[in-house]
């Protein structure tokens, strides 16, 4: 699934992790294994494209805040740059 961050309501793609996509409305990441008490929560929310021919794409993603790092994540990729 693509992350997203949100910057004062603009989302910047960041990169890609390994979410299930039938996930809900949050997924919860434990950060130290499934007996760990320390876990982090990440927003589903969609991110709507607009096409230069006036069509829209709406995609699933995870929409980070600012200060959310997604690093630690099963198959992260960072965008390339």
């Amino acid at each position: 699934m693509k992350f997203y961050v949100d910057e004062d309501g603009h989302r910047r793609l960041i990169g890609r992790a390994e979410i299930p996509e039938d996930v809900g409305a949050v997924h919860r990441e434990w950060l130290f294994g499934g007996a760990s008490a320390i876990y982090e929560d990440f927003a589903i929310g969609s991110v709507t494209h607009f096409g230069p021919d006036g069509s829209t794409t709406v995609e699933r993603a995870v929409i980070l805040s600012p200060l959310q790092r997604a690093d630690f994540l099963p198959g992260w990729a960072p965008l390339a740059s």
